[in-house]
């Protein structure tokens, strides 16, 4: 009797201890999470038998999805765990939402999740890594801070927004949610190209400068990887100063095997901070309830919140000229960039005003002090002709110093075209002056734009305002080069948004119910400033005089001569990609078509035959 019972006791003590794990193989090929063949029972080394994963079924078994590589894997529903858990590692994975059980969120594990309702059933969710999110596509971060930030822990202890756990705005409807971690090291930097070599890890937020860069990379790095959701600025005076460069990875790795020139060895400062998605369309003050997802107000003293991002603005000398304005800059939660003066080319009124600010000298040196920050950098956003006058000046000595600019800022009231004459003018004809002028200065800089103010005029009726807004918006989402705009309300009862109190005009209907698209496109982001431009055609062994490109603005055709023969061309978009080129002619003169290609700014890199060198500016419109 007594051998019966101590065999009893065994086989419950065995049973008890019988830990039933299922492992992702990915053996069925499909990245489907409910298709058993891509799962493996530890216990038995098979699948699970048909039905143990089924959709909207508790599942009730501790689920492992590590290691899956670059493949998505894909749940088609809601993954109801019951009791059971998911443990997910270096895996993305795309749901409905998830149900009961617990979810641990580990290193580099990214979860989609599309439901209204994401996380059910008092699921809990462990973040373990700052290195991973999810992110709730149709769930902002109000709701989930309501309705589920007690499901959520961080490395076991309860969640605190901005503590411990951070909410990033995903476009206008959804929510990145992740540790904030400052100990997380998204970004890893090499001293030899293509990611070899030494290399060393570099935390969140603070400046890594000198000394402080890690292991000793110094005026070293060469190459980085830099995980997706953080943008990186890295600069080669130990302040941030002088030649630098910003980088952003949206929805992907950005890996950069070789850094340009100009840093290439020679990086003492680095700073890296989460990146926040957000829209095109935005706000100038503190006006809600129009479905924008940034704002600015003239100033530097406001806060992101839960739904917006808040754009810091440098008004003027006093937004930049010390090191508490700096600080203040880099403390701001969830802000990418920093704005620098509002109309400084006008010296009679706005920032241009005081302590001779519009003097480009005095706007260049106080600008200066911003890229500090380790923000992404946006110009002095001028009057409507300050592209063409006072901020090419201001960009071209910026340039001399090595002074980057990300971004150009411009206003535009269609002042040109004497609107106090013309109080009922044809929207149709303001927009496409409009049109033109974003064009040119896209055609001039080469860079992004953000539209901070604009409206068909005050002087103008809210006709002609609703009737240029509703071909303006639509326009301005389809064009890649703009990247934020912010309608004027002048508050005149022309081109407002409300009438009184909340109630929506046309004009702010409109605006509402504008869909917007996110303001930077690309899943990863190595955009040009000014100095890449800058360094790109600073090449000048050829005489400019020997060589000749007409029509220079073109259609699509033109004519490259060179007196001494040409020996080679290249041709680059203004992101660096090669388009063309042609090698060996032995011409004197040569025809380059760019039919096919988009309107904007290109550089040609052209060798003559006794091999000397120079780059030009060529513009298709």
């Amino acid at each position: 009797m007594k051998k019966n019972f101590l065999l009893l006791v065994i086989s419950i003590i065995s049973i008890s201890g019988y830990s039933q794990q299922i492992v992702w193989t990915g053996n069925a090929a499909n990245n489907n999470f409910f298709d058993e063949n891509n799962w493996q029972d530890t216990n038995t080394n098979l699948p699970p038998a048909s039905g143990t994963l089924d959709v909207n079924q508790a599942i009730n078994l501790d689920l492992q999805l590590h290691n899956t590589n670059t493949n998505v894997i894909t749940a088609s529903g809601i993954i109801n765990l019951g009791t059971g858990t998911l443990s997910i590692t270096s895996s993305t994975l795309q749901a409905d939402a998830f149900s009961g059980g617990s979810i641990s969120v580990n290193n580099e594990a990214y979860v989609d999740l599309s439901a209204v309702f994401p996380l059910q059933n008092n699921v809990t969710i462990n973040f373990t890594s700052g290195i991973g999110w999810i992110r709730t596509l149709n769930k902002k971060g109000s709701a989930l801070i309501n309705d589920n930030l007690s499901q959520i822990q961080v490395n076991g202890a309860a969640s605190s927004y901005q503590s411990n756990l951070r909410l990033d705005n995903y476009y206008l409807n959804g929510t990145v949610i992740r540790s904030n971690d400052l100990s997380t090291s998204p970004l890893t930097i090499y001293d030899n190209t293509n990611l070899q070599g030494a290399s060393a890890n570099l935390s969140l937020d603070i400046i890594h400068s000198g000394t402080s860069i890690p292991n000793t990379m110094d005026n070293k790095a060469e190459s980085f990887l830099l995980k997706k959701g953080y943008m990186a600025t890295f600069a080669i005076a130990e302040d941030g100063t002088d030649k630098s460069k910003n980088y952003i990875a949206s929805e992907d790795h950005l890996i950069i095997n070789e850094l340009p020139g100009y840093l290439l060895n020679d990086v003492s400062f680095i700073r890296v901070i989460p990146w926040n998605w957000v829209t095109k369309k935005g706000i100038g003050g503190n006006t809600t309830g129009l479905n924008q997802a940034w704002y600015y107000n003239w100033g530097n003293s406001s806060e992101s919140n839960l739904e917006l991002e808040y754009a810091p603005m440098a008004w003027g000398f006093g937004g930049a000229n010390d090191d508490a304005d700096i600080q203040n800059y880099k403390s701001k939660y969830k802000a990418t960039h920093v704005m620098a003066f509002n109309e400084s080319d006008n010296c009679n009124d706005q920032s241009g005003q005081f302590n001779n600010l519009c003097d480009t000298d005095v706007a260049v040196s106080t600008y200066k002090n911003l890229i500090k920050t380790g923000l992404r950098l946006v110009s002095p956003s001028g009057r409507e002709n300050a592209p063409f006058g006072w901020l090419k000046e201001f960009h071209d000595k910026a340039n001399a110093q090595d002074i980057r600019i990300d971004v150009i800022g411009v206003h535009w009231y269609d002042w040109g075209s004497s609107p106090a004459n013309s109080p009922n003018a044809d929207p149709n004809l303001v927009f496409n002056r409009f049109k033109n002028y974003l064009q040119r200065v896209y055609d001039l800089y080469g860079l992004p734009i953000w539209i901070t103010e604009f409206n068909a005029n005050p002087n103008r009726t809210n006709a002609t305002n609703y009737g240029f807004m509703q071909l303006a918006l639509p326009y301005l989402e389809t064009l890649d080069y703009v990247e934020r705009y912010a309608w004027f309300q002048p508050s005149s009862g022309v081109a407002d948004y409300y009438t009184s109190g909340t109630v929506l005009t046309n004009v702010g209907m409109f605006y509402k119910n504008q869909v917007s698209t996110p303001a930077v496109s690309e899943f990863t982001v190595s955009a040009n400033s000014n100095l890449d431009i800058y360094y790109t055609l600073d090449v000048n062994d050829l005489d400019f005089n020997k060589s000749i490109l007409y029509p220079n603005p073109a259609n699509g055709i033109m004519s490259l001569k060179v007196l001494i023969g040409i020996h080679s061309y290249h041709i680059y978009n203004i992101k660096g990609q090669l388009i063309q080129s042609s090698e060996n002619l032995n011409l004197k003169e040569t025809e380059i078509n760019l039919f096919g290609e988009k309107k904007g700014i290109y550089f040609i890199k052209i060798r003559d035959n006794k091999g000397n060198q120079s780059s030009k500016k060529l513009i298709l419109n």
